[in-house]
């Protein structure tokens, strides 16, 4: 399976690129472009099944390449990438079937659950007008609790959310709880949140030029050597060394 990636940055394609690779069995090509004209002659030469892309370039927006990618080959999974003001492009072009949008800075583990879920072809997930998601009420079991947590992290992962507080929220014992989120989760719920936030900050080194501070505090570390510390734990690289590592592959494939 082929994926095409359009953004007219190239650091932020590149980033995204590096999100993806390996990490899906059935992706064998990541193909790029950097604006409509671009990605056009990319889709009739390769035939990409799912294109990942911006909603608006110097010329044109995501919504014109939706309708004419749609127009010719309407079984194309596409997934936007949206800032928060850019909503209404969004919304233009959520009228095509098969879409999904995510907000940047672009998150890896949603990203690449979005890929799985075009993979799949499993887009049926409604959403109502507040933007949640359509269904029954019925009461959640274990499991279900537990994905709605990690969840809220991922929306929420600046705040300082304890396990304490998650698990009165949701009527649990403290230990209960934490027995609970590690056997589904396959991780401790401290670990999870320290991972979301150093995806998050990952994100933000490729494709901004944020200072370590700043990109810190934006996810939720006040104090940015100890966020350096997660930093290091997490990739085995300092903040500042996985930016550099990102620069130098960049450099290197100009040469």
């Amino acid at each position: 399976m082929k994926i095409l990636v359009v953004d007219d940055e190239r650091w932020i394609r590149k980033g995204i690129i590096k999100m993806i690779e390996g990490e899906h069995k059935a992706v064998q090509v990541i193909l790029e472009a950097d604006g409509m004209e671009t990605a056009w002659e990319v889709m009739e030469r390769e035939r990409p099944r799912i294109v990942i892309s911006d909603v608006k370039f110097p010329v044109g927006n995501g919504c014109m390449l939706c309708e004419k990618i749609y127009g010719k080959y309407p079984d194309t999974k596409i997934i936007m990438l949206s800032g928060y003001g850019d909503f209404e492009y969004v919304k233009s072009a959520l009228k095509f079937k098969a879409i999904d949008y995510l907000l940047k800075p672009v998150d890896k583990t949603e990203l690449n659950l979005a890929i799985e879920e075009a993979v799949k072809g499993e887009k049926d997930m409604v959403l109502t007008t507040d933007g949640r998601t359509g269904g029954s009420a019925a009461p959640m079991n274990s499991e279900e609790i537990v994905k709605e947590i990690m969840q809220k992290v991922r929306k929420q992962y600046w705040e300082k959310i304890s396990a304490q507080e998650l698990a009165k929220q949701y009527h649990m014992n403290p230990a209960y709880f934490s027995e609970l989120f590690t056997k589904v989760a396959g991780i401790s719920f401290v670990k999870y949140h320290m991972k979301v936030r150093t995806e998050k900050a990952q994100a933000l080194l490729l494709m901004t030029n944020q200072s370590v501070t700043q990109i810190s505090e934006r996810v939720g570390y006040d104090n940015v050597r100890y966020f350096i510390r997660v930093f290091k734990k997490v990739t085995g690289r300092t903040p500042k060394e996985y930016r550099e590592l990102f620069q130098m592959e960049m450099q290197n494939e100009k040469v």
